[in-house]
């Protein structure tokens, strides 16, 4: 079920919404889809294709985290992705269970062979976004922000503000 709000925060349009999925691989190509369509479905958002791919591909390794490495993609279990979208990009929200080693929190790996098929998910979501961190500390999660291409904001995250 998702769930769609779109109301006035500050200076703009807002839209904020969220989708429990199965804890299921066929669950990273529905979590791909759905942000597409959230963002696609805000009239007031234009934006380059590239920018819209980048966005769709953070959330799948996100979502693929979510299950090769916490409770989420244990059987029967289930993450929440959630989409904010405004002027200035988009914040994507995997909400996930516990990971399965309690010391575990997400970081990046730099690979040492770029061709590798595991354990550069995080060091993409690294390159392709202009913020992302962990949800915590009462939510177990990882969240990632794009800014549209031009926006203002942007040189300023670039400044080191990441």
């Amino acid at each position: 079920m998702s769930i769609s709000v779109f109301l006035w925060k500050g200076c703009g349009l807002v839209s904020m919404t969220s989708i429990a999925l199965p804890g299921t691989p066929d669950s990273v190509a529905a979590a791909r889809r759905f942000v597409v369509e959230v963002v696609r479905s805000c009239p007031w958002i234009t934006t380059a294709a590239d920018v819209l791919d980048r966005a769709a591909l953070i959330v799948s390794e996100l979502a693929t985290n979510a299950l090769r490495h916490t409770r989420s993609g244990d059987p029967g279990n289930s993450f929440t992705v959630r989409v904010d979208v405004n002027e200035h990009g988009v914040r994507i929200e995997v909400h996930t269970l516990p990971p399965r080693q309690w010391d575990s929190v997400p970081h990046v790996v730099t690979p040492d062979d770029p061709s590798r098929e595991h354990g550069r998910g995080l060091y993409l979501v690294d390159q392709w976004s202009h913020r992302w961190g962990t949800l915590g500390p009462w939510t177990e999660g990882v969240y990632s922000v794009v800014r549209w291409d031009g926006d203002p904001c942007l040189a300023e995250d670039q400044a080191g503000n990441r």
